[in-house]
């Protein structure tokens, strides 16, 4: 004869949701850019590199309609959340005219904001809006201090590392948008 343990019971059925998502949009936005270009040394060799940088947001706008109250929409409402993130790239020209960039490197910044509200109108939210312009607005006051800051954070010591002199180096970077 087999035997076996008991069968351990089965598990509950989750709950409903008390939300429904009916409708999400999600986009990013590029809010500043900067290129740095360098003259590379190492020894007698020279390299062309060009830094790329970006300041850009991500945000997502979701509207929820409470499970219980039917399909007439009348009480939805419109939930977001934006947050800003740096991006870098490094672009080498070598010595034999090959262009290569290295995958983006992407870091979050404490840039974020988010909230809730009722919905008045089916694709109108005027308090996400807001918070993005409001974001929007702040990383692009901020863009030449958060580049200089990635510059001496992440830049300067890779170049070190790599234990290569860069010959030109302009101070704030050229293309700034």
């Amino acid at each position: 004869m087999i035997q076996s343990d008991t069968p351990p019971a089965q598990a509950a059925t989750p709950p409903a949701a008390s939300v429904v998502v009916v409708a999400r949009v999600d986009r990013s936005a590029v809010v500043a850019s900067l290129d740095l270009p360098l003259t590379l040394a190492k020894g007698a060799r020279r390299e062309a590199m060009v830094v790329r940088r970006a300041l850009f947001f991500t945000s997502s706008v979701a509207v929820a309609r409470p499970a219980v109250s039917g399909a007439d929409g009348a009480s939805d409402r419109y939930r977001w959340t934006l947050a800003g993130y740096l991006q870098r790239q490094y672009c080498v020209q070598s010595l034999a005219g090959v262009f290569a960039c290295t995958a983006p490197d992407v870091e979050a910044l404490p840039d974020k904001a988010s909230g809730e509200a009722p919905l008045a109108k089916p694709d109108d939210f005027p308090l996400a809006q807001a918070a993005e312009q409001q974001l929007t607005d702040s990383l692009k006051a901020r863009a030449d201090a958060v580049f200089a800051a990635d510059r001496q954070a992440a830049v300067d010591p890779l170049l070190k590392a790599a234990g290569v002199k860069p010959l030109s180096a302009p101070g704030a970077g050229v293309g700034r948008k």
